[in-house]
């Protein structure tokens, strides 16, 4: 019994050895015609194939133009409040709202440079956006109070009857991208590329509020408000995403992209809020122009951005294959949490989301 059981072990071990010898000799002949058909210069499929674009005895360079069509926003911004009364008033105030400035659409551009390397098919590309918007908004009521603390120079309450706000943004970004564009099978391109953004941008609020006349030292005074807030940061940070091509046929796609940033950023932060009173003495008007509050702040820290796009894309080869040409539209969307500070007199700082969102049209040229 023992003499058959143990011829049994040895015939298990001579198989599972001759098996694997058989399997080894057949993954070294697999990769032996690989590397005999690559150097051979005949058809050569890796496993994660170039996807290009690749054109026939080219540069292995590429240009980019976008035309942008974004609105720019402040989350709960606002510059100031109706319906809200006084118990010493007999007259109760109307339903009220919240104010905030009228946002827009506005264009820009993007402008970008690629270079595609010979080792491994990586790509090497820059690009810089530049976006600029302007809005503003007006309100008029008897019940008006601004939506943030001031400090009144007459030490009392001052009732605000007109209000204006102006609010603009001054946006530039660069990006540098080091990817990879590549097949996940025929139908599916990914492109994971790792990276650096820079930025400078320039914000400026201005509220303007005009105060309903009332009666001072027995003479009759009005109030004019302004709030200025000046807002200007630049940062830099590493970059990191993913840009997907889902190809229904060869010239025709959906792309969907997504990218984290964390940025080192920098802030300068200034806010200042001047009263023009104006006393009317004996039917003679007076001006004198008082500073409320003058402050300013400077910040280091860290901000995460978040960027996504889909749309739809068309691309094709001409002129015997030596350029290559490509043209997409879509939905572009970027947040960036709390990246807005505003200095609030009597307590701590505001901060908003800035987010960005429209249509970004994107024309690319291979040569």
């Amino acid at each position: 019994m023992k003499k058959i059981l143990l011829t049994l072990l040895l015939f298990a071990a001579i198989s599972a050895h001759a098996e694997t010898e058989m399997r080894m000799r057949n993954l070294e002949n697999r990769v032996n015609a690989l590397e005999q058909k690559k150097e051979s210069g005949g058809h050569y499929d890796p496993i994660t194939p170039n996807a290009g674009p690749k054109v026939y005895d080219g540069m292995d360079m590429f240009l980019t133009l976008d035309f942008i069509f974004w609105t720019a926003r402040l989350d709960s911004l606002s510059y100031s409040q109706t319906g809200i009364g006084s118990l010493t008033e007999l007259e109760n105030p109307s339903k009220g709202e919240v104010n905030s400035v009228d946002w827009t659409w506005d264009p820009g551009f993007k402008v970008g440079y690629g270079w595609t390397f010979c080792h491994g098919g990586w790509d090497l590309f820059l690009q810089y956006t530049w976006f600029y918007t302007n809005v503003g908004d007006s309100r008029h009521s008897r019940h008006l109070k601004p939506a943030f603390n001031i400090v009144p120079p007459s030490g009392q309450e001052i009732n605000m009857e007109r209000a204006h706000a102006h609010w603009d943004l001054h946006y530039q970004v660069g990006d540098l991208e080091l990817g990879r564009n590549y097949y996940i099978n025929r139908f599916l391109k990914l492109r994971p590329f790792i990276g650096v953004k820079g930025t400078w941008q320039k914000q400026d609020y201005n509220v303007f509020f005009e105060a309903i006349p009332f009666q001072l030292n027995q003479n009759i005074t009005i109030f004019n408000y302004k709030m200025r807030q000046d807002h200007m940061l630049w940062g830099l940070g590493m970059r990191t995403g993913l840009n997907t091509s889902w190809q229904f046929i060869s010239w025709f796609s959906l792309y969907g992209d997504i990218a984290l940033t964390g940025l080192w950023t920098h802030y300068n932060l200034d806010r200042k809020d001047t009263f023009s009173e104006v006393i009317d003495i004996r039917g003679i008007d007076v001006g004198l122009d008082r500073t409320s509050a003058n402050l300013q702040d400077t910040l280091h820290c860290v901000k995460p951005v978040l960027e996504f796009a889909i749309g739809l894309r068309i691309e094709t080869y001409f002129n015997c294959n030596r350029l290559h040409a490509r043209l997409q539209a879509g939905w572009e969307a970027q947040i960036w949490p709390s990246q807005t500070i505003y200095i609030n007199v009597l307590d701590q700082s505001n901060r908003y989301d800035l987010s960005l969102q429209g249509l970004t049209v994107k024309f690319r040229l291979d040569f």
